[in-house]
């Protein structure tokens, strides 16, 4: 067949015209690719992107924020630190990121106590937070904390054999009080002996397991705290609720006599009935943020009586079904056995959340009423999601509505577990089986062209 030179020309002109639309194409879409932002995260459970929490914090944002993060360009950790900072800059133009080489800026690192490689210090003003740890939970805490509107006070009772943040004690509450301390919290001990009135910052007040009586001047002082409108975590137990009852009467609420029982305690290798695990709560912000199991030692039921009482009660947290409150002392009977004429059969109430509105604040008032102080102890606060409830419950009770929760982000799956023959199958697939078969679709289609 023969090309006439006009006919070439015109292929030539054709081939040209393509190769500048293509040209044009790859240049456009270049631009386009520099102007777009577009991310997917496919993994099972978004590890690589922020959580509702954040985004809802970061939006909230109305002033800039500096995150000084002191690593070096050549560190390993580099990429990930600046991964994880991106995220944050993607959802908000409040947070000003600087990366500061440790090695070239020696003053800086002293006047900020800097101490390792990947620390980050989170500024606003004159208010600071460091993180050590690459992860949303330090970070965003850290944020929170900065960006606070008022210092948060949360008062401790002390004086009557209670629980404290401040002692490392098995029995008390350091744990607990430490990851408070990370979201901007302040903890103090009060003595109402020494003290007549809650201090006027006070967020919320703690009163963690008493273990002594209390004298009528100091019931008053909280009877007061709480008819102005104050906000109350009340940690009760089922040895020790009694020393106030003229308080759980202005809360319209009474203990279930006895200590509550779950046989299924035993499905996690727990002998003691006296464990009682919950999963079924509320439908209320702290029982959303609460993901898992939580675990209560030594629990007393809780009932609400105030039909006639301005307090709104939301029954928090549920035992199962087949649970009951027993009367009898464990050494009087094992196993221990349903008495339908003393005990109580479950599903009984282990925490009761109280609300109000009073002329005397603006805002809601809040109570957090919980038959068992052991949970959030340093013993058992790291036991399934005892620590999420009990961060949730102080960020309801100060009024952080909005940051009741920031989910923990784990690897789901990264592990992939074949049986034997899953193995096998697998081996002699891609080592015998795909050999073969492309050695016969080679000879096929080498056979069909000879016969051509």
């Amino acid at each position: 067949m023969n090309i006439s030179a006009k006919t070439k020309w015109q292929l030539k002109i054709q081939n040209s015209i393509f190769y500048i639309l293509l040209l044009i194409v790859v240049i456009l879409l270049a631009q386009l690719s520099l102007k777009t932002d577009l991310h997917s995260d496919w993994t099972a459970n978004s590890r690589h992107s922020l959580s509702d929490t954040t985004k809802d914090l970061l939006a909230q944002l109305d002033k800039e924020i500096t995150i000084q993060a002191f690593i070096s360009q050549n560190n390993q950790y580099r990429d990930v630190l600046e991964s994880i900072l991106e995220r944050y800059q993607r959802h908000t133009d409040k947070i000003i990121v600087e990366y500061i080489n440790p090695d070239f800026s020696p003053e800086l690192v002293r006047s900020l106590k800097i101490q390792q490689q990947g620390e980050m210090v989170v500024s606003l003003g004159e208010k600071q937070q460091h993180v050590y740890d690459l992860s949303e939970q330090s970070l965003t805490n850290a944020i929170i904390s900065v960006s606070r509107q008022q210092e948060q006070w949360l008062v401790f009772i002390e004086g009557h054999g209670e629980r404290t943040p401040l002692n490392e004690a098995n029995y008390n509450l350091s744990t607990w009080g430490e990851q408070l301390k990370q979201k901007g919290i302040k903890l103090r001990e009060l003595n109402l002996v020494e003290h007549s009135q809650i201090p006027d910052n006070t967020a919320a007040i703690v009163i963690a397991s008493p273990e002594q009586s209390w004298l009528e001047g100091e019931i008053q002082i909280i009877k007061n705290y709480i008819n102005q409108g104050g906000n109350l975590l009340w940690l009760a137990e089922p040895d020790s609720y009694h020393h106030l009852n003229s308080l759980a009467e202005l809360l319209a609420i009474e203990f279930v006599p006895g200590t509550v029982l779950d046989p299924n305690a035993e499905t996690l290798g727990i002998s003691d009935p006296q464990f009682v695990l919950v999963t079924n709560y509320a439908n209320h912000p702290v029982g959303v943020a609460t993901t898992g199991v939580t675990l209560f030692p030594q629990a007393i039921a809780i009932e609400h009586y105030g039909e006639n009482t301005d307090w709104q009660a939301l029954p928090l947290l549920i035992s199962q079904d087949n649970t009951w409150s027993e009367t009898a002392t464990m050494d009087q009977q094992d196993p221990p056995v349903f008495d339908l004429g003393s005990d109580t059969a479950g599903p009984l109430n282990l925490a009761y959340l109280l609300t109000r509105f009073t002329d005397e604040r603006d805002t809601e008032q809040r109570i957090a009423v919980v038959g068992d102080g052991d949970f959030l102890s340093n013993t058992y606060i790291g036991n399934a999601a005892n620590i999420e409830l009990g961060v949730a419950l102080i960020n309801w009770l100060v009024e952080d509505d909005a940051l009741i929760s920031i989910p923990l982000k784990t690897t789901i799956d990264n592990q992939l577990e074949l049986s034997k023959m899953q193995s096998l199958v697998i081996g002699l697939g891609f080592l015998i089986a795909v050999p073969l078969l492309l050695l016969v679709i080679g000879f096929w289609v080498w056979w069909i062209r000879r016969r051509r």
